[in-house]
């Protein structure tokens, strides 16, 4: 096992996660980083073209490994 940490970036705030959770591989930490994606985007998505959500992996020293993000994308179509 490993310890994993995760810092959180929504639309208004900033979260650095400071507990460590312990997770086999960084397989299994990123999948819940998914999981925690997910659930932010529940709680709203961005409203404004360029706004993300994200979810940042760190390691046992809270050296950043994987970042996840959400981001919103308007594109209109041309007539």
């Amino acid at each position: 096992m490993s310890i994993f940490y995760f810092k959180t970036e929504d639309l208004d705030t900033v979260s650095l996660g400071d507990n460590g959770y312990d997770f086999p591989d960084l397989m299994s930490a990123i999948h819940e980083a998914k999981r925690l994606l997910a659930e932010m985007a529940l709680d709203g998505i961005p409203e404004q073209s360029g706004k993300r959500l994200s979810v940042e992996v760190s390691n046992a020293q809270r050296i950043p490994i994987a970042k996840l993000s959400l981001e919103l994308t308007i594109s209109y179509a041309q007539t």
